[in-house]
């Protein structure tokens, strides 16, 4: 428990020290910095990919970078390099709500110094990053619209890796099955029930996070009725 609260700590440190030092720096250097570190946390898990390979230990029902947090990882450095607004918009609802998730109910079942867990780190620290950056450097906002896409866009997520599930006998993103350990998963009931569940702890969570960027019209109103 005592790792695990350093290394929290670090991780929201680190976030808050990279997106302070880029909001200083001009357009195209901070492009370049954050596109560099995004694409290492890139390489960490793909280097978990290959290395098992190579070693003859790979497990295709749990190595493949297929759980929401891993996806996302391969495709923040492209996200950020090119400023894809939209998909910056859908991903940002996925790292918040996952990440919470995955830092506070971790998953791991190794300690440090083992590489799963540093890249199982290093992964949160770049997605959580590469989400913050959008808002405090590149000036996004998350919309209405955005947890819209968001939602409709994990769902077809979970269609399409359902069945590849099925076939590899797999459990990514938890779909057939919760995960090991003491989760969040626990208190939203049995498979396949915590699926539907999750459906409405979704849409409050999204809900909850639009809170803060639409305050300034939800505010008005209160004051309004109160008075």
């Amino acid at each position: 428990m005592g790792a695990w609260c350093v290394l929290y700590r670090l991780h929201s440190f680190y976030n808050i020290y990279i997106v302070y030092r880029q909001k200083k720096l001009e357009y195209g250097p901070t492009k370049i910095y954050i596109t560099i570190i995004c694409a290492f946390g890139a390489f960490t898990q793909l280097f978990k990919v290959v290395y098992k390979y190579n070693a003859g230990i790979f497990d295709q029902t749990n190595d493949f970078p297929l759980h929401l947090c891993n996806i996302m990882t391969l495709v923040m450095p492209f996200i950020l390099w090119y400023r894809w607004r939209l998909l910056w918009g859908v991903t940002f609802f996925w790292i918040i709500a996952g990440c919470a998730q995955s830092i506070f109910t971790p998953t791991l079942t190794e300690s440090l110094p083992h590489y799963e867990a540093v890249r199982y780190w290093v992964v949160h620290a770049v997605i959580i990053l590469g989400a913050l950056y959008g808002i405090f450097v590149y000036g996004y906002k998350p919309t209405i619209k955005d947890a819209i896409f968001s939602a409709i866009g994990m769902n077809i997520l979970a269609a399409f890796l359902y069945p590849i599930n099925v076939a590899l006998g797999s459990n990514y993103m938890y779909l057939n099955g919760k995960p090991a350990g003491k989760t969040f998963y626990d208190l939203l009931g049995p498979w396949p029930d915590y699926i539907l569940v999750l459906e409405f702890v979704i849409i409050i969570f999204f809900s909850l996070l639009l809170v803060p960027f639409y305050w300034h019209r939800i505010k008005p109103a209160f004051v309004f009725r109160k008075n």
